[in-house]
C-alpha cells in the first residue's frame, strides 16, 4: 500500500524549489490525494492541493474568500502562483486558525508545475520508474566520477557527495553527515538531513565509498525517489572506482619497476627512463631525502597507512613525491631544488614523528630518514640510508618509532655503553626508585625516546596527556632529577636502554 502524500512532502520536490509557506503551517502534515488547477469551481476538491493563478488571490479579499471556500470544501491546501507580496494579516490568521496551509511560489509555470505535481501525488511509482530510466540512459555514456555526479544531480535535482569510508570527501558536495549514520554498516541509511548509500568494493563487497544525498523536510515519495536514484547510480560509481583502482595498480607496478632501474643504474640511467620519470613528476636531478616506512599490516591496510601518512605530512608542508611498495616496506622521498639544510632535515624528522603519532596506535609504524642526496644515484643512496635508519627505529620497544640515519653512529656508541657492566650497574642504581612501578619506567622511556614530548608520550602509551604529565612529574620527584636538563636526560635514556637489553 502506497503511503499517502502529505502537503509537506511537495515542498521537497525540485518543481517547488524556493516556495514558502506563508500561513497555516500546522496543517502541512495533512494527507492529500490529488492536485487541482483552480478555475473558480470548488466542487470535487476534497483532499486536493488547489493551485491557483494570481487573479484568484489578488486583491486580498479574494484570497481570504478562497481560503474559506477551499477549506470548507475539504481541500488539503492552497498553492498560489503569484508575486512575493505576502497575504494580509487577517488571511494569515484565518489560515492559521483553520490549519489550512497556504504556499506561495514565484515564477512557476503552471503548465509545468501542475502536471508534475499531479504525477507525483497520483502515481509516485511512475516518478520512480521514469527516474530510473532517465538515470540509466544518461549515465551509460559517462566515464568519470565527476561526470556521473553532475548528471545524477541534474536528474535528481539535488547536490550529491561521495566520501571515503572514514567520511572524507572524494567528489561532489562536501556535506555534513548526520551523527547517527554508521559508515561501518553497508546498508542504505536515512538521517535527519542526509540519505547515504554504500558504493561497494568490487572485491569484498565492503563499502569502498558512500554516496550522500541531502534533503530538507522530504518524506515518503521524495525520499523513495532519492533512494532508488542512489541505487541506480551506485554500479556506475563502483565501475569507475574499479577502473581507477586498476589504473593506480598499473601505475604502482610501473613506478616500482622504474625505481628498481634507478637503484641498479644510478647515474647511468637511460634516457628513456629519465623521460618516464619526468612524466611521473620525478625530478631526478634535484635533491632527494629518502623515507622508509614499515607497517605491521596486510598489504592493502599498509598502503592505506602510507596514504594517511602522506596526507598528514602534506598538512605539515612536507610533499612526498611518491610511495613505492617493496617486499620489506614502503619507499618514499621528498625532492627539493636546492640542498636542504641541517634544520630542514630536523624539520622532516620532527614532522614525520608528529605525523606517525596521528595514526591509529594499533598500526605498528616504523620509519627511517636518509640524508639529502643529489641526482639519481643520490636517490638510491638516501633510500638505502633510510632503510638502515628504520632498522634502528625497529630496535626500540615503543611504536611508532622514527629515526634519522645520522643517529646510527650515536646509536652504535650508545649500544657499546649500554652493554657494559658499568653502565648496567649505573642503570640499576639510577632507576632503583622506580623498580616497584614498571609503568613509571615505561613512561620515562617513552618520554625520553619521544624527545621530551608529553603529547607524544601519551600517544605512544595510549593514555591521556594529563596522565602522562602526572607520571613524568612523579618520575622526576622519585629520581630527584630534572628531565629538562640535557645531561640528565641522556643519562637516564642510556639507563633505560641498558636495562631493556
Amino acid at each position: 500500500m502506497v503511503e499517502s502524500v502529505k502537503v509537506r512532502d511537495l515542498l521537497s520536490y525540485p518543481e517547488l524549489e524556493g516556495a514558502r509557506v506563508v500561513a497555516g503551517t500546522s496543517g502541512l502534515d495533512g494527507g492529500m490525494d490529488d492536485v487541482v488547477w483552480f478555475t473558480g469551481d470548488t466542487t470535487a476538491i476534497a483532499r486536493s492541493l488547489i493551485v491557483c493563478a494570481r487573479e484568484y488571490s489578488v486583491p486580498a479579499y479574494k484570497l481570504d474568500s478562497l481560503v474559506r471556500k477551499a477549506h470548507g470544501a475539504g481541500a488539503a491546501g492552497l498553492l498560489i502562483l503569484s508575486d512575493d507580496r505576502p497575504p494580509v494579516l487577517s488571511t494569515v490568521r484565518l489560515a492559521d486558525r483553520l490549519k489550512f496551509p497556504v504556499i506561495q511560489t514565484l515564477q512557476a509555470d503552471p503548465a509545468v508545475v501542475v502536471p508534475e505535481l499531479i504525477t507525483m501525488v497520483r502515481a509516485p511509482q511512475l516518478v520512480q520508474a521514469s527516474t530510473v530510466v532517465m538515470l540509466t540512459r544518461q549515465l551509460s555514456t559517462k566515464r568519470t566520477g565527476a561526470e556521473i555526479l553532475t548528471t545524477a544531480n541534474s536528474v535528481l535535482q539535488t547536490k550529491l557527495g561521495l566520501v571515503t569510508p572514514d567520511g572524507s570527501n572524494i567528489l561532489g558536495e562536501d556535506l555534513d553527515l548526520d551523527k547517527e549514520l554508521r559508515l561501518d554498516q553497508a546498508v542504505t541509511q536515512t538521517g535527519r538531513h542526509t540519505l547515504i548509500h554504500p558504493v561497494l568494493d568490487p572485491d569484498d563487497n565492503r563499502p569502498a565509498a558512500w554516496l550522500i544525498a541531502p534533503f530538507g523536510q522530504a518524506a515518503s515519495a521524495r525520499l523513495d525517489v532519492l533512494e532508488i536514484g542512489l541505487m541506480v547510480i551506485e554500479p556506475f560509481l563502483r565501475s569507475w572506482l574499479s577502473t581507477q583502482r586498476a589504473k593506480t595498480e598499473k601505475s604502482r607496478v610501473l613506478q616500482a619497476q622504474l625505481f628498481s632501474e634507478i637503484v641498479s643504474a644510478r647515474d647511468t640511467i637511460s634516457r628513456d627512463y629519465v623521460e618516464l620519470a619526468t612524466s611521473l613528476g620525478w625530478r631526478l636531478q634535484d635533491w632527494h631525502t629518502g623515507i622508509f616506512l614499515c607497517a605491521d599490516d596486510e598489504v592493502d591496510q599498509a598502503q592505506t597507512t602510507v596514504d594517511l601518512l602522506r596526507t598528514e605530512l602534506a598538512n605539515r608542508g612536507i610533499v612526498v613525491t611518491t610511495s613505492i611498495h617493496r617486499s620489506d616496506g614502503h619507499v618514499m622521498w621528498v625532492t627539493t631544488e636546492t640542498e636542504p639544510s641541517a634544520d630542514d632535515g630536523r624539520a622532516i624528522l620532527r614532522k614525520l614523528r608528529q605525523a606517525t603519532l596521528t595514526l591509529d596506535r594499533r598500526e605498528k609504524v616504523i620509519a627511517g630518514i636518509g640524508r639529502p642526496r643529489k641526482g639519481p644515484g643520490g636517490l638510491s643512496d638516501t633510500v638505502h640510508e633510510a632503510r638502515d635508519a628504520s632498522d634502528l627505529a625497529a630496535s626500540h620497544s615503543f611504536r611508532p618509532a622514527t629515526e634519522h640515519v645520522d643517529e646510527l653512529g650515536v646509536a652504535r656508541l650508545l649500544a657499546t655503553w649500554q652493554r657494559s657492566e658499568v653502565t648496567r650497574a649505573f642503570a640499576e642504581s639510577a632507576l632503583a626508585p622506580l623498580t616497584d612501578s614498571p609503568h613509571l619506567i615505561e613512561t620515562l622511556q617513552a618520554y625520553l625516546e619521544s624527545g621530551g614530548s608529553t603529547t607524544a608520550t601519551a600517544s605512544v602509551l595510549g593514555i591521556h596527556r594529563n596522565t602522562a604529565a602526572a607520571r613524568i612529574h612523579q618520575v622526576e620527584s622519585r629520581l630527584d632529577a630534572d628531565l629538562n636538563e640535557p645531561s640528565q636526560r641522556l643519562a637516564f635514556q642510556v639507563a633505560c636502554r641498558a636495562i631493556a637489553i
